[in-house]
């Protein structure tokens, strides 16, 4: 990872690398799980379904970000290769994310390439319904400096903040797309 970067990045969210699901194991006092869809269906099978799993998400990403923010959006690719994938399914506004992290997963190796983004509700409706369908890896945009990620997946997103008084408070504001498991999962 850049050096910058990966300062910043280790300041505000310790060991964990920069993947919902890694940061999840590593900051779990900090996560927020919402569901894209009403009783955790996984998919949107309508236009209607669509809609509504883009208003969630971007109602999440706008409660743990904010408009404006200013942030690092950080796709994983798994696999061994350093360059960005010829054929990304999303235009990233003809921007091609930088190599910033190669580490390995499962024993396997895992590389995260980053894009500096300023989050605003629906500018990333794309890409959140190409993950949403699997179509990309795991992605996240990460406000490294107020220590707050929104890391969308197929079926939901995984929210970060920075302490628990902002965790039970988004927990407050968001309970409609929650998760009704014990685990929050």
């Amino acid at each position: 990872m850049q050096q910058p970067f990966l300062f910043e990045w280790r300041a505000a969210f310790g060991n964990s690398l920069p993947a919902g699901f890694l940061c999840r194991a590593e900051i779990s006092e900090r996560w927020l799980r919402i569901h894209s869809l009403p009783g955790a269906q996984r998919y949107a099978e309508s236009d209607a379904e669509c809609a509504e799993l883009l208003r969630r998400q971007n109602l999440a990403a706008m409660h743990v970000l904010g408009d404006g923010a200013r942030c690092m959006l950080l796709i994983t690719c798994f696999g061994d290769s350093v360059d960005w994938p010829a054929h990304f399914p999303v235009s990233l506004g003809g921007q091609v994310p930088e190599h910033v992290l190669s580490a390995e997963f499962d024993g396997d190796g895992i590389q995260f390439f980053a894009l500096p983004v300023i989050w605003r509700i629906n500018e990333f409706d794309d890409l959140i319904l190409a993950l949403a369908d699997g179509k990309t890896g795991p992605v996240l945009i990460a406000d490294v400096q107020r220590r707050r990620i929104y890391a969308p997946y197929e079926g939901g997103a995984d929210l970060f903040f920075p302490n628990q008084q902002a965790v039970e408070a988004a927990r407050l504001e968001l309970a409609p797309l929650l998760s009704h498991r014990a685990d929050g999962l």
